[in-house]
């Protein structure tokens, strides 16, 4: 799988995208993350892409001229034209007005052979890039950043690990939080007791399927507590929506 990072700032992902699993997995040429820099397709000397937005106001906007020549160059075509993207191919905006990333966003973009992110900017981007362009645009919060650099390198993290062999180990991915709508289970590790603090016999007793049921009633018991919305989605078992609402004879799922 290839990514491509479109920005103002590459040396922003020089050292971040290249840490820990994320780091390895390149090396071992399981993904590649290719950096654009967009002020390559500046045609002034001064390599401008940004500019006063029209109607006044403060800030900076992202010029339209630049960004389409870019894309162009990494052989993107204009919503108009015949030629027909590929399924396997996904390009991205990161903007505050898309819609909001998720795991299973990120389970999709995982299955893709190419994922391009243009990193959106604090004031935005000229409106027409995405009259011309099939943009997803996405946003990993409620919140501004001032720019969409730190929202591309979450959504490579949150992808790139998804792909086959990142992880030593892809149960621990699979058992994730929000893979099955769910918060993940709490988790222990050695030693067993410290400072009085015991970890449950339950994960000692070598027993899986007791172990399993624990687990997802933890997860259960997380979500109630911090994200009751997920409860209403998730794939529940009668058992499970008994035990859920003696835990809260409030909640409204079916």
């Amino acid at each position: 799988m290839t990514f491509e990072i479109v920005t103002l700032f590459p040396d922003y992902f020089t050292v971040a995208l290249r840490q820990s699993l994320l780091g390895k997995a390149q090396e071992n040429g399981l993904f590649e993350i290719r950096i654009v820099n967009l002020r390559d397709f500046a045609t002034d000397t001064h390599r401008t892409v940004d500019d006063a937005p029209y109607g006044g106001g403060g800030g900076m906007v992202m010029m339209v001229e630049p960004l389409d020549r870019c894309l162009k160059a990494l052989g993107y075509s204009h919503r108009d034209q015949t030629k027909d993207r590929s399924d396997n191919e996904v390009l991205l905006l990161t903007t505050a007005a898309g819609n909001q990333f998720d795991q299973t966003t990120a389970i999709r973009y995982s299955l893709c052979e190419r994922l391009t992110i243009v990193c959106g900017h604090y004031m935005g981007i000229d409106e027409r890039i995405s009259e011309l362009y099939d943009f997803e645009q996405v946003s990993i919060g409620d919140y501004i950043l001032t720019g969409g650099e730190p929202a591309a390198s979450v959504i490579v993290d949150a992808v790139a690990r998804l792909i086959p062999k990142v992880l030593g180990n892809f149960e621990s991915a699979l058992g994730d939080s929000y893979m099955n709508q769910l918060l993940g289970c709490p988790s222990y590790t050695r030693p067993a007791e410290y400072m009085g603090l015991k970890v449950p016999e339950v994960l000692l007793s070598g027993n899986h399927i007791e172990i399993a049921r624990y687990r997802r009633m933890e997860a259960i018991r997380r979500c109630l507590a911090n994200r009751p919305d997920l409860i209403r989605k998730a794939d529940l078992g009668e058992d499970e929506i008994k035990s859920i609402r003696q835990l809260d004879e409030n909640i409204d799922i079916d």
